[in-house]
């Protein structure tokens, strides 16, 4: 009888309404990087009428006349890590919330202010490894070549995204009267 109070007292402990959401945001974040990848894998003749063909579609949709794609390739650049950034934002921040129990907070070195502050710190790093990564990767890609620009311009949709979750973060700890709990 006592063992299984223990057990159901475990298992409150763990939730698995993140722990579902964690999952899932971990297998939208992994397919994203594994289209991102298979992206970087067109040849440099395959990605530029893949950019074409893009172009053509907002002209005709539009009713533009743009013969330049770079704008548009920049723009793709940093779209695509900024929808990685969300992701693996959200991936983290549900991951971090499975135990109720433990956190950021129980660890003994205080690098950073709150839990908040880790998950945009983590979610930086990992995305700025998926695009210096994801540059080197087309070094081998005949026609393509890897270019600190193109991570720079990704990581301008990087830092857009994490200021924006910021913000909103914010936003909603005051709209439920909370303040962030800050580790000293």
């Amino acid at each position: 009888m006592l063992e299984h109070l223990k057990e159901k007292k475990r298992a409150k402990e763990i939730s698995i309404r993140y722990s579902i959401m964690a999952a899932i945001f971990w297998i939208l974040t992994l397919s994203w990087i594994a289209l991102i990848y298979k992206m970087s894998s067109d040849t440099g003749v395959e990605s530029t009428r893949l950019s074409s063909s893009v172009l053509n579609i907002l002209n005709e949709l539009f009713n533009l006349e743009l013969d330049d794609d770079s704008v548009l390739r920049t723009i793709a650049h940093a779209s695509e890590f900024a929808l990685l950034t969300v992701l693996s934002y959200m991936a983290l921040s549900s991951t971090n919330k499975i135990s109720r129990k433990t956190s950021y907070a129980e660890s003994p070195v205080k690098l950073l202010r709150s839990d908040n502050e880790m998950n945009i710190i983590f979610t930086l790093w990992f995305a700025i490894v998926n695009a210096i990564f994801d540059e080197y990767h087309q070094l081998f890609v005949t026609g393509r070549d890897g270019s600190i620009v193109d991570v720079l311009v990704d990581l301008i949709g990087i830092i857009f995204v994490l200021i924006i979750v910021r913000v909103i973060f914010t936003i909603y700890m005051r709209y439920k009267g909370r303040t962030e709990v800050v580790y000293t």
